[in-house]
């Protein structure tokens, strides 16, 4: 019998922040020369981790967003045929 596949338990702020560092030193990017913490700057090292943070898991939460397969979103401007067709009301 196969085991059931788990959940992983959610990343801890370290292994986030490391996933974060990991992707800005891959992309070129040096976040050394802002400041560790400063109210004054316009970023610094400890927003820029914690905005990084947030990101990441807002995109896990809109991944397992489920998606009703018959939910019939409005259309702003909808196909010309739907004017000979009963939902267009004609």
């Amino acid at each position: 019998m196969r085991p059931r596949p788990q959940t992983p338990p959610e990343p801890t702020d370290e292994e986030l922040n490391a996933c974060i560092l990991t992707r800005y030193r891959l992309l070129g990017i040096d976040i050394s020369v802002l400041p560790e913490s400063d109210e004054d700057a316009p970023m610094d090292r400890e927003r820029l981790l914690e905005n990084g943070r947030s990101i990441l898991r807002q995109d896990v939460e809109a991944a397992n967003f489920h998606i009703d397969p018959q939910f019939n979103l409005p259309n702003a401007f909808p196909a010309p045929f739907v004017a000979w067709t009963e939902e267009g009301g004609s």
